[in-house]
């Protein structure tokens, strides 16, 4: 009697180490799980995730710049002036790029980034610089680079109290030339 009390005992000890290794396999396989779901996205799968955007919202973006052109909701030269300059003072501080900006006049840099950003947009001003690839090869920028240099124009963006559909239609307009200045 005693020895099947005993062998009882024995059965239920092993039964609850037996669970307890189980639900810590569980537990781990659970977290393990967790941890891949929410692993940061690759820089390519960000670069798919932009482009995806991007295309998805072309007709509401194309209805936005035909009702108002984005120049006079980004506030016309002036204000785009004082974007350019706070995106190269922030560029300036990246250091995942602010080597590209060594030996850079960063007011005239503003200017002709101003000139283009109002040119492309519907404003008057005329960019006179020179063309994507040629201000940029030199640089070896990459995706990387160019997702750090976009997080600095949004990061600019919304310090200026610009709303999320126009910081939406520059990041657009940037994924446009992405090929035009990345070439790694």
């Amino acid at each position: 009697m005693l020895s099947k009390r005993i062998l009882l005992m024995i059965t239920a000890a092993l039964l609850v180490v037996a669970a307890g290794a189980f639900a810590k396999e569980a537990k781990e396989a659970i977290e393990a799980k967790e941890a891949k779901a929410k692993k940061e996205p690759t820089v390519a799968e960000m670069m798919t995730g932009l482009q995806t955007m991007c295309e998805e919202s072309a007709g509401a973006r194309t209805a936005r710049h035909e009702a108002k052109p984005l120049y006079d909701r980004l506030g016309g030269y002036d204000r785009i002036l004082k974007l350019t300059q706070t995106i190269v003072a922030f560029h300036a501080e990246n250091d995942e790029i602010k080597r590209t900006l060594k030996g850079v006049d960063h007011d005239l840099l503003a200017k002709h980034v101003a000139d283009f950003m109002a040119a492309g947009t519907g404003g008057t001003a005329e960019y006179t610089g020179r063309t994507m690839p040629a201000a940029h090869a030199h640089l070896e920028l990459t995706d990387a680079d160019f997702l750090s240099a976009g997080g600095d124009v949004i990061k600019a963006m919304k310090s200026l109290d610009y709303s999320q559909e126009e910081i939406d239609e520059v990041v657009c307009i940037l994924v446009s030339l992405k090929d035009q200045v990345v070439f790694k």
